[in-house]
């Protein structure tokens, strides 16, 4: 067969591609003559291959994607099946055999694979894009550039959801990038199909002369047997990951310059402002070369389509959402400029998860830090903060949380030799806001918006170690006061990957205030089932890049040391057994009091049955919290002990459970005490159903009251998740989401800083009681119509509302009444579609 295909080089497209149909299609069951493969190298006893992959011309290959592999060429490709055994990492071959193939074409890449397992034991559940369930999977890494710099990944589920993203070095993975490539898969007697297409358009593709070298990686996912297969079969742990994919070798593929153009319409009917508004926009992406990309929206409708969670929070650390727009996920990976920087990150360093999907996915995030980075582009469009609320004007409830619309963006993101570099540019639109008079009568004011604007560059080299120094200079200007924010950022890798560092420095100039910051961060990793860290920062008082970053606290230095570590276990009953341990502490620069830090231990083990446990145990000394008061002072807290059991059971069940039980003392020594508990129900394969309910007893509870005072509470706290998915047909889903949470504080202590701080002390009261109630909602009801990659039809109804305190109330009086009541009540039509070349 490899004779007949080369043989087809250099004959005429038309005789070609009838001597194609001529020959016998893939039959199942059959044995094929393996692919040649060589071995480049092995990591930790995995051994790394090079292939070469045939190239075709586009108009012979008569390929139709869908999931059956029945076009003839198919049968002429030789197929690889190297897989090993990478969760749990026993490095041997996978129990079923797993025939990949592949072929090229100057338009992209074409992959399918023939997954040999019994059909009883095929797992399809559908869901969202990007989501990771227990399910049978395969997907494949591609490193278009061959020099371990970034890689994309991608992965079929049966049942054909999509999921991809994009990995940096080494295993820095994002979700936040949808890529327009077409995967279907089907069911056959030896177990299923994969069939995949993915055009070099969408990725970028240096210029090379000749034949071009790609990183690669596949993986398959056997949910019955509780196993991730790879090729090649680096374990979780391991120090290399996207320096040390496999590499194909592939001719005659040029780049290809691309436009896409995608317009769309929205109607929105807000019946809380009593508003109707239709909206015409786009979103247009250009590459006029293989190493760059210009990107532009003009009028676009942001957020419209998505929610974030509830989260209660009344300290002063601000909580961080993430980013889901796409036009500012595209591309986002250049103004990184550390691996903090990333949530992700910060995530998997603090637990060492590996995001197995054996049971079901709940993790603890107590005490998981949030990002540090100069680039939060949730800042553009965002809340308003540079407010002029005119005198005895106050804004109604809940209009400075909305966000504020945008005339347009513009972005570019490329690449020349060893150099990259990202260029962005938003404008707001002006802020109109309602509030009410001294009278109680409406009035609308209108502030001006921001705009924003940042430069990215990086060079970086790979010779054997990698190496790169980087800058990234943000700023925002406003109606009261402009921000400048520069930062130059260096990394380091070896070429065995076992040893990494990087630093960042960065000056701040916000309202002709000056500040600077410092971080460094070396990791090693002696093994895979090792890996130390180490973190050094400063940051002073008055350093702040807030305007277009995120940063939770400034005004300290501080130090962290890591240890994780990974046992796979594999054979024994318990297994997959991974965790940290971790000591850290922060003391501010201004006062030099320690104002964070502590000693913590972490531990998930997988038990018999797919259930895992996870466990947490930590210690925080006594010291002093100053960021609470906004600026009035620091108060002594006293030694403090958390712990928490999360036990989830098996995900492949039609129920999955979780279970939480937690404690923890506040600020002051009294307890907290946490109960939770969620369900996951798939009565069928595209409906699905999570609920997720926990309860807080907290104890001297320690609440800011205003100038120095703070009072100490006992309160109840709930909160709740509902999700229902409903997959009616293929690109049809139905989804509802509603979240709620509510608090009932007693007060029973009032208090505050003394001058010069120190514990807190008694104060004269300035009313009998300051109890109060908290009740935050919101409500999402979506349909999607996903007619192809990046074109979409949507239906929504949002509603939500944060109830002013309502004292004696009990906790279903709060819920009624923030469903009853909303401050957001709006019904969004949506249409876009995509136009490219």
């Amino acid at each position: 067969m490899r004779l007949v295909r080369n043989s087809l080089r250099g004959v005429p497209a038309c005789i070609a591609f009838t001597l194609i149909a001529c020959l016998p299609r893939l039959v199942v069951g059959e044995v094929a003559a393996a692919g040649d493969v060589e071995l480049v190298q092995t990591l930790d006893g995995i051994p790394i291959h090079h292939i070469v992959v045939e190239t075709v011309a586009d108009e012979t290959i008569g390929i139709s994607v869908d999931g059956r592999l029945e076009e003839a060429i198919w049968r002429t490709i030789a197929p690889f099946d190297n897989m090993l055994v990478a969760i749990p990492a026993t490095g041997k071959h996978g129990k079923y055999d797993t025939e990949t193939r592949m072929v090229a074409t100057e338009r992209g890449l074409y992959v399918g694979a023939l997954l040999h397992q019994p059909p009883e034991t095929l797992v399809t559940r559908a869901s969202v894009r990007d989501e990771f369930i227990d399910r049978d999977t395969f997907g494949i890494t591609l490193d278009t550039s061959g020099e371990g710099k970034f890689a994309y990944w991608f992965i079929l589920a049966l049942g054909d959801t999509l999921m991809d993203g994009k990995v940096l070095p080494e295993r820095n993975y994002s979700r936040d990038w949808d890529g327009t490539w077409i995967g279907k898969s089907s069911r056959v007697p030896e177990g299923w199909v994969a069939e995949m297409f993915f055009p070099w358009s969408m990725m970028n593709l240096p210029n090379v002369d000749g034949a071009r070298t790609i990183g690669f990686a596949l993986s398959r996912q056997v949910s019955h047997e509780n196993a991730r297969y790879q090729w090649p079969g680096h374990a979780y742990s391991s120090a290399q990951f996207v320096s040390a994919l496999n590499r194909m070798t592939v001719e005659g593929v040029a780049p290809r310059k691309e436009i896409s153009v995608i317009p769309f319409v929205s109607g929105t009917l807000d019946e809380r402002h009593n508003d109707e508004e239709v909206r015409v926009g786009f979103d247009m992406t250009w590459k006029p070369s293989p190493t760059m990309e210009l990107a532009a929206t003009g009028l676009p409708d942001f957020g419209s389509v998505e929610s974030d969670d509830v989260v209660l929070n009344l300290s002063a650390q601000e909580t961080y959402f993430p980013e889901k727009r796409l036009f500012f996920l595209e591309g986002a990976e250049v103004f990184e400029t550390s691996t903090r920087a990333n949530p992700g990150n910060q995530l998997r360093y603090t637990t060492n998860e590996n995001y197995a999907t054996s049971s079901r996915r709940v993790f603890m995030n107590t005490f998981v830090p949030a990002p540090i980075s100069l680039m939060n582009t949730r800042r553009i469009g965002g809340t308003p903060t540079q407010v002029d609320v005119p005198p005895g004007v106050v804004p109604i409830r809940g209009e400075l949380q909305l966000p504020t619309d945008l005339y347009g963006a513009i972005k570019t993101t490329g690449a020349a030799g060893s150099f990259r570099y990202g260029v962005l540019g938003a404008f707001e639109d002006d802020v109109e806001l309602v509030g009410r008079d001294s009278s109680g009568s409406e009035f609308e004011f209108t502030t001006e918006g921001r705009d924003f604007a940042a430069l990215r560059l990086l060079n970086e080299t790979v010779h054997g170690s990698r190496h790169s120094i980087g800058y990234l200079g943000t700023y925002v200007t406003g109606p009261f006061y402009d921000a400048s924010v520069h930062g130059i950022d260096g990394h380091y890798t070896s070429a065995d990957g076992r040893f990494i560092a990087e630093g960042l420095l960065v000056a701040s100039d916000r309202d002709n205030v000056d500040g600077n910051a410092a971080q460094f961060e070396a990791q090693y990793a002696p093994s895979s089932r090792v890996q130390h860290r180490v973190q050094i920062d400063w940051f002073d008082e008055d350093v702040d890049f807030n305007d277009l970053g995120f940063l939770q606290r400034n005004d300290y230095t501080g130090a962290q040391y890591e240890l994780l570590y990974a046992n796979s276990n594999a054979g024994g009953r318990v297994t997959d057994i991974r965790g940290t341990v971790i000591a850290n502490a922060k003391v501010s620069v201004s006062e030099d009091h320690l104002v964070d830090g502590g000693l913590f231990w972490r531990n998930s083990m997988v038990l018999p049955g797919r259930n895992t446990l996870r466990s947490g145990l930590g210690f925080l000394p006594a010291g002093y919290e100053d960021r609470d008061s906004r600026g009035n002072g620091a108060y002594r807290t006293d030694d403090r002990v958390w712990t928490e059991l999360l036990l989830a059971t098996d995900a492949s069940s039609k129920y999955s459970f979780s279970f939480n039980l937690g404690a923890q003392q506040e600020y002051l020594g009294d307890w907290t005490y946490l109960i939770g508990g969620g369900l996951t129900w798939r009565p069928i394969d595209r409906v699905s159903m999570d609920l997720d309910l926990k309860y807080r007893d907290r104890g001297g509870w320690i609440v800011y009251l205003g100038g120095r005072n703070f009072g100490r509470y006992e309160s109840d706290e709930l909160s709740s998740i509902l999700k229902l998915n409903w997959f009616v047909a293929p690109g049809h889903q139905l989804s509802l989401t509603v979240q709620w949470v509510g608090a009932k504080a007693d007060e029973h202590g009032f208090y505050a800083v003394p001058p010069g701080d120190g514990d807190l002390e008694f104060a004269a009261r300035t009313r009998p009681s300051y109890d109060f109630t908290v009740s935050l909602f919101t409500m999402q009801a979506r349909y999607r119509w996903e007619i192809a990659p990046l074109t979409d039809f949507y239906l929504v109804y949002n509603r939500g509302n944060t109830l002013p305190s309502q004292e004696g109330d009990d906790f279903g009086d709060l819920f009624d009444d923030a469903f009853r009541h909303p401050i957001i009540n709006s019904l969004v039509v949506k249409l876009r579609w995509r136009f490219s070349n």
